[in-house]
């Protein structure tokens, strides 16, 4: 029995290190850099993207991760990512990438025991920005509808341990990505619906005007 939980913790040691291997940086330590530093972090990733003989998405996919797992309170991730975004559309893996990222984002915060608070925030704050970046492309049935639909579908909870790690740094709340999507999926249809009202309002006009000789 020993023996047994003694392998399940080093099996849960091991399972840790290694999803937190996956990101550079967590928020808090990439909150401290500046555009300086943000662009040699996407310079050095794209450069060895270039050096690299096999896996050249690979080094993009870990800067571009960093990149929107920054807080965006100064509109970084449109200064700095163009560079990545460039390097991934001429592998034609911008949406693998993206989807990639979403999925393990999503999976770290529906098992929250397995990272630490920081760590879930980091990925909760990833999914943040990239739901704000993709919010003006929604289409009906567009790439970006179909992560913020994946994203609400995931019905993420945000631990409380992690909500308490962003109020102590940054003394802001959390709200749940899967809510956010969800709002912005509403807004979308709100937004739909009301444009269809206004158009039809003007042909219906245009008719009258028409039929009245005007």
């Amino acid at each position: 029995m020993k023996k047994a939980n003694f392998l399940l913790t080093m099996f849960t040691f091991v399972f840790c290190m290694q999803a937190q291997a996956g990101l550079l940086f967590n928020y808090s330590q990439l909150a401290l850099k500046d555009l300086d530093q943000m662009n040699k972090l996407v310079s050095d990733k794209v450069k060895e993207s270039k050096k690299s003989a096999s896996g050249k998405a690979v080094p993009l996919k870990e800067a571009l991760q960093a990149v929107y797992s920054r807080p965006n309170d100064d509109d970084m991730i449109e200064k700095v990512v163009a560079p990545l975004r460039t390097n991934l559309d001429n592998l034609e893996s911008w949406e693998k990438t993206i989807s990639q990222l979403t999925d393990e984002a999503i999976n770290a915060l529906k098992n929250p025991r397995a990272f630490k608070p920081v760590v879930q925030m980091t990925y909760v704050i990833f999914l943040e920005n990239l739901l704000a970046e993709v919010k003006p492309y929604i289409k009906s049935e567009g790439f970006e509808r179909k992560i913020v639909e994946r994203i609400r579908d995931a019905q993420i909870e945000v631990s409380k341990e992690a909500v308490n790690e962003r109020k102590l740094r940054t003394m802001k709340s959390t709200v749940s990505p899967s809510e956010l999507a969800q709002k912005i999926l509403s807004q979308n249809i709100e937004k739909a619906e009301s444009l269809e009202a206004t158009q039809g309002s003007a042909t219906e006009s245009s008719a009258e005007k028409t039929s009245s000789g005007k």
